[in-house]
């Protein structure tokens, strides 16, 4: 195996430049995130994801083709660091480091580039706080294979390196645009797509609705829910799940997968 350089001190300038990358701050100021563990970097690395650099510590290695996936890298003419293991520990951001981690570039997205079909499936996320939930949406709405997923307002950032873990990967192969709610609200509408919002107040339950013609789901943040905008008017459909137990509601991604799934299930069901 071929490294440019083998890191031993934590004191090295490389090692503190990652660290520093924890910091949205930094990462927004750089255009660079932390992506760690091989099962990301391989899916970032495939998606064509650009790699500043990558690290490595073959002691933490674990089943899989880890020694061949830093080949690939290499070949890639992307700067390769072999570190010691403690020195690793110090940059990684998970437990249970597996011995990879990547420094990549951060991209943005168009909504020039956004695509409908007949039966687009699109979800909407407004104000969500937390990474981890931010990270699990992206990965529901990978799974249902939508056909974009717009992010409103975000609190949390899709770079945190929470959000990557979560993700697990759906963050380098889904369509996500970044924007305010009136502009994807305008869009989604100029193209015919029926809007559900979700709320707990609603009296139309979500499988009342017909969501197979092309959709777009919208949910909001995990204390307050979604904004005034989404719930009045004409532009949007508030729907609900029934809450039977004294919890008032779910978690925002849980949520989010079962009005999804629904929506296949109606067009899986209109197809046979």
């Amino acid at each position: 195996m071929l490294s440019e350089q083998k890191i031993t001190s934590k004191q090295n300038p490389k090692i503190k430049f990652v660290a520093k990358l924890r910091d949205r701050g930094k990462r927004n100021r750089l255009g660079l995130f932390i992506v760690e563990g091989f099962r990301e970097c391989w899916r970032a690395f495939e998606s064509g994801v650009t790699f500043e650099s990558l690290f490595f510590c073959a002691k933490f290695f674990r089943n899989g083709n880890f020694d061949e996936f830093v080949r690939s890298v290499a070949r890639a003419n992307v700067d390769i660091f072999e570190l010691s293991g403690d020195v690793f520990e110090k940059i990684s951001v998970r437990s249970g480091c597996d011995g990879i981690l990547a420094i990549c570039r951060t991209w943005q997205s168009s909504l020039q580039g956004l695509k409908f079909r007949e039966n687009s499936l699109f979800l909407v996320v407004d104000g969500i706080e937390k990474s981890g939930n931010l990270g699990a949406l992206m990965r529901s709405a990978e799974s249902a294979n939508v056909d974009a997923m717009f992010i409103c307002n975000p609190v949390a950032d899709i770079f945190n390196h929470n959000a990557v873990r979560t993700s697990q990967g759906a963050l380098f192969s889904l369509a996500i645009f970044q924007t305010t709610r009136e502009e994807v609200c305008e869009i989604l509408l100029k193209n015919g797509v029926a809007i559900f919002a979700t709320t707990p107040s609603a009296q139309r339950r979500y499988w009342e609705a017909d969501m197979v013609p092309s959709t777009a789901i919208v949910v909001g943040a995990e204390h307050d829910g979604l904004p005034e905008f989404w719930l009045h008017g004409d532009r949007t459909t508030a729907v609900s799940m029934p809450q039977l137990g004294r919890a008032d509601s779910l978690n925002v991604n849980d949520a989010a997968a079962i009005v999804l799934y629904d929506a296949i299930r109606q067009r899986l069901s209109r197809r046979s």
